[in-house]
């Protein structure tokens, strides 16, 4: 755990917290003058909400209808016509109604959510919600690229390298939020993935359900690394798994979360993979058969799920691969903690920053189970073409942003404002990141970059969009000598 408090006092610091509003997805209007010090929201009035019902807002709300709110700071009289948001000088009304429209965003069933109050009396006024709904069906086609990664697959692109499919989901299904999903992949990989999402049962609203099942068959597979050089398969059949997942999700309250997760894992090599790496799966066998239970927590602040911009993360969390139930091919056992953290520090700059430590206790994990701090969400920027695969990993990453084009919505003809595709929504950012990490393989020394501190900085420019679409354009150096340009697709934090 050394490594964790290095990197932690390397990437964390704390500039003054300056808070800006953005209003590419809706926006806050308050009357100018309000004459009482506290108003009371007597009632709640939703327009645009097609499909999805009402208590699926409601219950998003950061207050409680009939519930009184100040209108004043510490004795301050609140200027609204000003459109920032800043903790000096924000009233309880205004902040409260800020937060309940950043989590009617953060559901992802709405483009934009606008909140305005209708005067009653005196001290009453009802709250007015207008949203702009997603479009909710989704049928295209999709491909999966045989490479490890993307920029690996640049190097030498490969049509047929491609497997084909199709996609499709609905994401509000009776206006509830319950998503389905189902993918079918063909080619050289071949995949079907089925999930359907309930997201909160019972009275309390307060835990949901997901249910999950996957056949995978892949072509490419990376079976070992030598000098953090991923060694690859490529050859039909090379490796199937079934999985099957039950889910639990928690949210005794608005940002606190919680999930149980219970996994039935099959995976079968081939022999030509088990010829070259016999310790690939659990006891060098060639079929593995674990049931995994996964609990983690987090608290949650961030404005954005998509793009955050201000506001918390933090998770911790343990995974118990092998319950001993079913099979006892695997007894393997991981815990960690991850912290993300945002902040706006002046007009059009943030500064993020994120370290995660996970760890595996006791023996040595075979490859397939090896943590990988090149792979998903587990990244430092500019070694994607390298490897990292070990029994303990703690990496940290920072960014300095500047917002070169402010959240916006392009222009379209008049009536055409709530258009869920002509109405582009957009922004652009410029970054200077740097990342660093450390990589632990107690068990191996054909890989001179494990067990060694790693960094890498350098630039980017983000485009984010909506529907969650986030493409990074990043050129990066590396503490190893090397730099390059690369694509990514998600937040870099």
């Amino acid at each position: 755990m050394k490594y964790f408090f290095t990197l932690l006092a390397v990437c964390l610091f704390s500039p003054p917290l300056i808070l800006h509003a953005q209003n590419k997805d809706g926006a806050i209007c308050v009357p100018d003058t309000l004459d009482a010090p506290y108003i009371k929201i007597t009632g709640v009035e939703i327009t645009g909400n097609k499909l999805t019902k009402p208590q699926i807002l409601t219950r998003e709300l950061d207050f409680k209808i009939g519930d009184s709110l100040a209108t004043f700071q510490k004795g301050k009289r609140v200027n609204f016509s000003d459109r920032h948001f800043y903790p000096g000088d924000s009233s309880e009304l205004r902040l409260r109604m800020n937060y309940s429209r950043e989590n009617l965003i953060n559901t992802k069933l709405f483009l934009t959510v606008d909140m305005s109050l209708k005067k009653i009396s005196k001290a009453q006024y009802t709250l007015l919600i207008d949203v702009n709904e997603r479009h909710y069906w989704w049928l295209f086609p999709i491909a999966k690229l045989n490479a490890p990664n993307f920029n690996e697959w640049l190097r030498a692109p490969q049509w047929s390298d491609l497997s084909m499919g199709l996609f499709f989901s609905h994401n509000n299904l009776w206006g509830l939020n319950h998503q389905t999903s189902l993918v079918v992949l063909f080619g050289k990989s071949w995949a079907v993935v089925l999930g359907y999402k309930i997201p909160w049962i019972g009275h309390g609203k307060k835990v949901g359900l997901l249910l999950g099942a996957k056949y995978e068959n892949l072509y490419t597979v990376e079976y070992a690394s030598i000098d953090n050089k991923r060694q690859m398969l490529y050859a039909f059949n090379s490796q199937q798994s079934v999985k099957v997942t039950a889910k639990l999700t928690l949210r005794p309250g608005l940002y606190n979360y919680g999930t149980i997760k219970l996994t039935g894992d099959y995976v079968a090599i081939s022999d030509s993979m088990h010829k070259l790496d016999s310790a690939y799966l659990a006891g060098n066998k060639k079929t593995n058969i674990s049931l995994s239970l996964y609990a983690d927590y987090y608290y949650d602040t961030r404005n954005s799920h998509t793009y955050p911009l201000k506001g918390n993360m933090l998770r911790v969390f343990i995974n118990k691969v092998g319950l001993g139930l079913v099979s006892k091919d695997v007894d393997l056992f991981y815990y960690g903690i991850d912290f993300h953290f945002y902040q706006t520090i002046g007009r059009k700059w943030y500064v993020a920053e994120m370290v995660k430590a996970e760890n595996q206790a006791g023996q040595n994990a075979p490859y397939y189970y090896q943590l990988n701090m090149t792979q998903g969400k587990d990244f430092i920027r500019g070694f994607d073409l390298y490897t990292l695969k070990g029994d303990q990993m703690y990496f940290c990453r920072n960014n300095i942003k500047f917002e070169l084009i402010k959240p916006s919505v392009k222009k379209v003809k008049e009536g055409q404002e709530k258009n869920k595709f002509k109405a582009l929504q957009y922004a652009f950012y410029l970054n200077a990141f740097a990342d660093a990490g450390y990589c632990v393989n107690k068990f191996t020394d054909v890989n001179p970059y494990n067990n060694k501190f790693l960094m890498s900085w350098g630039l980017g420019i983000d485009f984010v969009t909506y529907y969650d679409l986030v493409i990074r354009f990043e050129y990066a150096f590396t503490s190893i000598g090397t730099n390059g340009f690369f694509f990514g697709f998600g937040m870099p934090i």
